[in-house]
């Protein structure tokens, strides 16, 4: 067999554990946010319930795309599922939801494309800082390609961490945008996830 055939079929295994490893991943990760979620709706409800009202009331649609838009665009470390919770609890009804999420979450991965190709090259400590989180997912872009995205958009695998390094390989921003409109996905399946297994939580 020849080495480029060995690595090939090297490349092909670690594709294939990848892919394993997030699955576990996702459903680890939801299991532990539907557990969250109960348990804190058990606890809190008359006060999750007041909160959420004050929230869409306040803040309406726009705070739900705000609340996807901030994590998918500059990495910061927000729940963004939180808020999507948030909406239905509070009033808001589930395409409403889910329309602002989406919005939200792919403007927000808009603004971290262009991040990656335009400014992480340039400023030293965005490249510090791309160097220190998004190195290992440069790594998983150079062995899955696009599919990595497609992946991001939908597990626990950093979909704001993957926009930048979308931008910085120079993914086209027609195909980088075609691939996240896959976050509707997301964002519908986890809240209609929740429902099923919470029951309705909001109108």
């Amino acid at each position: 067999m020849s080495h480029s055939h060995e690595q090939d079929d090297v490349d092909e295994r670690k594709a294939v554990l990848e892919f394993r490893r997030l699955l576990v991943s996702f459903f680890v990760s939801f299991s532990l946010l539907f557990v969250a979620v109960y348990a804190t709706l058990q606890v809190f409800k008359p006060e999750v319930t007041a909160a959420s009202a004050w929230f869409v009331h306040t803040l309406g649609g726009a705070g739900i795309g705000l609340g996807y838009f901030l994590p998918d665009a500059f990495t910061l470390p927000i729940p963004n599922d939180a808020f999507a919770l948030v909406g239905r609890v509070g009033g808001m009804t589930f395409m409403a939801v889910v329309a602002w999420g989406t919005a939200g979450s792919i403007v927000g991965g808009s603004v971290g494309w262009l991040i990656g190709k335009y400014l992480v090259g340039r400023v030293a400590r965005l490249k510090w800082y791309f160097d220190r989180v998004g190195s290992r997912m440069m790594e998983r872009f150079q062995r899955g390609g696009a599919w990595i995205l497609f992946a991001a958009a939908l597990t626990p695998l950093p979909y704001s961490v993957a926009c930048w390094a979308a931008g910085a390989i120079g993914m086209p921003y027609t195909r980088f945008v075609l691939i996240s409109l896959i976050r509707v996905v997301r964002v519908a399946g986890y809240l209609w996830v929740l429902e099923r297994g919470l029951g309705p939580l909001g109108p």
